[in-house]
């Protein structure tokens, strides 16, 4: 299992239906990291669906801050299995955070 994330805004076209448009992908990478983003952000990446990414740009900033300030903690989080590690899940969260910060009206949507 993994998570998809990236980030969506409403275009209006002038047609009757507005354009959902994709304005960042963040991609997809192994949920086996899942422990390590919960404990940097303080909850699930799952909640940040179908949220206003400018909503948890200061979230996002400290969780990349926390990761980067102890990586032998977050190390010890790292999946038996070799699914997935310390870095991948750092480099994620810094994408994601990235493109919040860049489009802070956007919708971040999260699959799983």
């Amino acid at each position: 299992m993994s998570y998809d994330v990236s980030l969506h805004a409403t275009l209006d076209t002038g047609s009757a239906e507005p354009m959902d448009v994709c304005v960042a992908d963040i991609g997809n990478y192994t949920s086996n990291v899942s422990r390590m983003w919960t404990a940097a952000l303080g909850h699930p990446l799952a909640d940040l669906h179908d949220q206003t990414a400018g909503d948890h740009t200061d979230r996002l900033k400290q969780a990349v801050i926390k990761l980067e300030a102890s990586p032998g903690y977050f190390t010890e989080l790292e999946p038996d299995n070799g699914w997935g590690d310390y870095g991948g899940a750092l480099d994620y969260l810094r994408k994601l955070r990235d493109a919040c910060i860049l489009h802070p009206k956007a919708t971040i949507r999260v699959s799983h």
